[in-house]
């Protein structure tokens, strides 16, 4: 899926890109911990639509990796507590659709 994502924590911007995503949560690959300090902000950017797809949300789990030289990502759970606008229906519809056409 490989869709980008900006996560907000209460400390700083994290861009990364969603692994995996589903109507209650998503797996996140990010460049920095978004760590367990509080509720997370995610703005998603969903192919072929003009505005972002937003949310609030909690972490569920991260794991880090290291890839080389010392660099390291973070895969991380996030589950989501609430949408904002649209978003859940929006998402619902995207869901539904990309499982349809894998049939």
């Amino acid at each position: 899926m490989n869709w980008p994502v900006i996560v907000v924590t209460p400390q700083l911007y994290i861009g990364g890109e969603a692994l995996n995503i589903s109507i209650g949560g998503a797996n996140i690959r990010c460049s920095t911990d978004p760590e367990r300090t509080g509720p997370l902000r995610m703005a998603f950017k969903i192919p072929a639509r003009e505005e972002f797809l937003q949310m609030t949300g909690v972490v569920a789990w991260s794991n880090s990796y290291e890839q080389m030289d010392d660099f390291y990502s973070w895969e991380t759970g996030v589950r989501f507590t609430s949408f904002i606008g649209d978003g859940r229906k929006y998402l619902l519809e995207l869901i539904t659709n990309i499982a349809n056409q894998s049939k």
